[in-house]
């Protein structure tokens, strides 16, 4: 990858290349979460780029120790891949029925920590208690052990890892091992808003001798900007506890509708515990415009959310005959008919209540666009099996959106009588603002608020590209809590 990027920039230059077998890798026994061994997968190869001529060091950023080495930095990045972590899962009904006990195979304490705090709201099976077994090795190893394994129900691996052999690995024999891993158990990709991962994770990091001045002018022109200083946005807040694979604290950082995001989930060693979920790049004064008080925003309260009564569509059995598809949940409410989707499909969630509120009556969920908009369906893994997308929302009026089930209408819209005063407002749906601004012209003036997916997108649509016009959030709550109360 890095090499193919580097020759597309400077073709005229010769490529060779050279592998390497960290300590990491071929000693089995070394401890990874004392603090004792770290670098054990970069070092080496950081050794090779000052002891010899090789030009750069190409590592998986996030085993790079969070501390720089004195003679040699990582100069650079590629765009980076999926950040998340990706969870597989044998038949999780054969889970021990009394005592409600699962085992996962994993040696990272960062992703124990945070598997033992979230995972029993994301699967549709009581767990009362998760084991963890130590699994290393690189990727085939991995697999074949946990296949092999049979005290073992899981197994978590980033996502990234799986994404680039699927895509770019030669060996058919590889990519068709993950795709049977796919067919065969149960998968989810963990969420980043409680699950943030290995800061740098996803991301490949090219590591230059400090004196080697040509060459880091070379690769910096193949860097991409927005992944290397969301990296290190990460590994600062992480060196801040220390860093290191002892630690149990994820950090991941990115980029969405001009904003910058940021995860932070873990217990430090000091025993604090660590959980934001935030947008980082705007001030509270730019949020919270002339100190505006609660009273004059709309909707104030979780009752002026609810603006329409929702009447059924007669029951659409074509649900019940979806294969080889996507579905989409938009709002926990479309599964109130309770529909059986077939083993072929993956479900997604708009957002984390979504998803809880799906495994809490019994559906097995795959991922969650965690509120980023239906965008982030797209970063799902590439799949043979998946052909289609079907969506199941309400109906907004708007018949040319392919694969949208609906199962009920809104009506009698119900805004307070005092809408017109209102100085700010948040808008669960496109559709919703739509219906508001028909019925109030004048609030077309007004300052405007939503979420970070398909309604900030259609929203700016509306103003003409005015971003000024619209500012987007984490959540309801998360835009309702920059305002004093009365």
């Amino acid at each position: 990858m890095v090499g193919a990027a580097f020759r597309r920039k400077f073709p005229d230059y010769d490529i060779e290349y050279k592998s390497l077998e960290t300590k990491g890798d071929f000693d089995q026994k070394l401890k990874l979460d004392d603090g004792s061994n770290i670098g054990i997968f970069t070092s080496d190869i950081s050794d090779e780029v000052l002891m010899s001529k090789n030009n750069i060091a190409v590592h998986s950023w996030k085993d790079y120790p969070i501390f720089d080495n004195k003679d040699s930095k990582i100069y650079a990045t590629l765009k980076r891949g999926d950040m998340r972590d990706i969870l597989f899962l044998k038949n999780i009904k054969n889970l021990d029925s009394k005592n409600n006990r699962i085992r996962i195979m994993t040696s990272s304490p960062r992703r124990r920590y945070a598997l033992k705090k979230n995972l029993k709201f994301l699967v549709p099976k009581k767990i009362d208690e998760i084991l963890f077994e130590d699994v290393r090795g690189n990727i085939n190893t991995r697999l074949n052990k946990f296949e092999r394994n049979g005290s073992a129900h899981g197994f978590i691996v980033a996502k990234a890892a799986i994404d680039r052999i699927l895509k770019y690995s030669e060996d058919n024999k590889q990519k068709s091992t993950i795709e049977n891993f796919f067919k065969a158990y149960h998968w989810m990709i963990m969420p980043l808003s409680i699950f943030p991962t290995a800061p740098a994770q996803g991301a490949i990091g090219i590591e230059i001798d400090k004196e080697n001045y040509k060459m880091i002018d070379l690769i910096k022109k193949i860097n991409h900007k927005e992944s290397y200083e969301n990296v290190i946005f990460e590994r600062n807040i992480l060196s801040k506890y220390g860093g290191g694979c002892s630690q149990k604290i994820g950090v991941s950082v990115w980029s969405k509708n001009d904003v910058i995001i940021k995860s932070v989930f873990g217990l430090t060693e000091s025993n604090n515990k660590l959980k934001t979920f935030e947008i980082i790049s705007r001030s509270s004064d730019e949020l919270c415009k002339n100190n505006i008080q609660k009273k004059d925003v709309f909707p104030r309260n979780n009752a002026e959310k609810n603006i329409f009564d929702r009447k059924k569509i007669k029951k659409n059995n074509s649900i019940n005959k979806i294969k080889n598809s996507v579905v989409y949940l938009t709002r926990g409410n479309v599964l109130d008919d309770k529909p059986v989707f077939d083993r072929s499909c993956v479900i997604y969630t708009s957002g984390l209540k979504t998803w809880i509120s799906a495994t809490s009556q019994g559906y097995w969920v795959n991922g969650s666009c965690d509120s980023m908009g239906e965008s982030e369906i797209e970063t799902m893994p590439q799949i043979e099996r998946v052909k289609k997308y079907h969506k199941l929302t309400f109906d907004s009026q708007e018949k040319n959106e392919e694969g949208v089930i609906n199962l009920y209408y809104l009506i009698n819209p119900n805004f307070p009588k005092d809408l017109k005063s209102r100085k700010e407002f948040y808008w669960m749906s496109f559709y919703s603002f739509q219906v508001a601004i028909k019925e109030y012209p004048e609030l077309v003036d007004k300052n405007h608020s939503c979420g970070m997916g398909n309604t900030y997108k259609r929203m700016i649509e509306f103003f003409d590209g005015n971003h000024d016009k619209v500012n987007c959030y984490l959540s309801y709550e998360h835009w309702l809590s920059n305002f004093k109360d009365n």
